[in-house]
């Protein structure tokens, strides 16, 4: 690799098992580059595997800046970068479908590090590699490639094993009353939340990540971050008030003021694990202001 975390840091990289996830297509990687395009895969193949159409994520430092589906797989990286793109400036790119002409144009324009995608159509590769002055990182990932179930990691000579986080998000997880919009929102949400750091709310409308508010150590913090976001969003879009948002955050939800931050920035839907002591609270302020509470018992933390 490039350096590790820093550029102080010599790194190197080790295909553990048969095979490796990825092909370096252009480029050379740095150790946060490979942070970034194997959580972001997993985040699109993910979101392809539960929807069926087209999926994008534009990360930064581990955390998605956005992530949305598509009617393509360009209209679906368009729909992810426009959720934040302030923070999107110099992404790490991840789409679920071989990227075509279309979406290299688009980007050709905007600065971004590099892209990991399961193919690249012919010319493609080319317009790519020429970004950064030849040094864009170009990354074909292999679909069929399934990880381990254990994950492991050193740290300050400590060993950690877990197995890894498969449990399937199903429409099942959700309250009956949710609608169906609402419910691909809510899935969708459960998947970026699954590959952000922790603690992490997303706020989604029409398939898209419109607010993602990462890494905080308060969740009131992240609800806001991810409303104040959102709000930004609309305003881009037009004058008309945010209304119709979903709501999914990665723990459960300690108190009843992230359900008042919620809805002031137009939420009408919430997913959450629950089984917190104040967690009848919570459900009662969600009631109160017209919020259907989905209590999905599955907690979602990244680290």
């Amino acid at each position: 690799m490039r350096y590790g975390m820093n550029p102080h840091q010599p790194a190197t990289l080790a295909v553990t098992g048969a095979r490796a996830p990825f092909t370096v297509v252009a480029g050379s990687p740095s150790y946060i580059n490979i942070l970034d395009a194997l959580t972001g895969w997993q985040l699109v193949r993910e979101a392809f595997s539960v929807f069926g159409v087209p999926a994008a994520a534009s990360y930064k430092h581990v955390s998605p800046a956005g992530a949305a589906l598509g009617t393509s797989v360009a209209d679906a990286y368009r729909r992810a970068r426009d959720a934040d793109p302030k923070s999107s400036y110099g992404d790490f790119v991840a789409v679920s479908h071989p990227v075509d002409l279309e979406l290299a144009s688009v980007l050709r324009r905007v600065v971004s590090d590099g892209i990991i995608a399961p193919g690249f159509e012919p010319g493609v590769v080319d317009i790519l590699a020429a970004k950064k002055r030849g040094t864009y990182l170009v990354l074909e990932a292999d679909p069929s490639f399934e990880p381990p179930q254990e994950e492991v990691r050193e740290l300050y000579g400590l060993r950690l094993s877990q197995h890894r986080d498969d449990f399937p998000l199903t429409r099942d997880l959700l309250s009956p009353e949710v609608p169906s919009a609402a419910a691909r929102d809510l899935l969708l949400g459960l998947i970026v939340v699954r590959y952000t750091q922790s603690n992490t709310v997303a706020l989604l409308k029409d398939g898209m990540a419109i607010g993602i508010g990462a890494g905080q150590q308060s969740r009131v913090d992240c609800t806001r971050s991810a409303g104040l976001k959102a709000a930004a969003w609309q305003a881009r879009q037009s004058a008309s008030p945010l209304t119709g948002v979903a709501m999914v955050s990665d723990g459960a939800l300690p108190f009843a003021d992230n359900v008042s931050e919620a809805a002031a920035f137009g939420v009408t839907h919430i997913a959450e694990p629950a089984g917190s002591i104040r967690s009848p609270e919570v459900a009662a302020a969600c009631a109160r202001s017209g919020i259907t509470w989905s209590p999905t018992g599955v907690r979602l933390f990244r680290h």
